[in-house]
């Protein structure tokens, strides 16, 4: 039983000094203006993807009626 209590106490320790470095989360908290720039970018360019693709099949579909 006391080598379960060492273990736990050295996985909290560990934990507790961890901490993530991400590249995408500095991107928001450091450069927050880049980050959100990038992010509606990617959103747009989805969404601009799929209206002219649906615009695009629409028309095929027009054309053979």
């Amino acid at each position: 039983m006391n080598i379960f209590q060492v273990i736990d106490s050295y996985q909290y320790e560990i934990e507790s000094r961890y901490q993530e470095k991400s590249m995408l989360t500095n991107l928001f908290t450091e450069h927050k203006f880049i980050g959100w720039l990038g992010l509606f970018i990617v959103f747009f360019s989805i969404f601009a993807i799929f209206v002219f693709q649906f615009l695009e099949w629409e028309s095929n579909d027009n054309n053979k009626s």
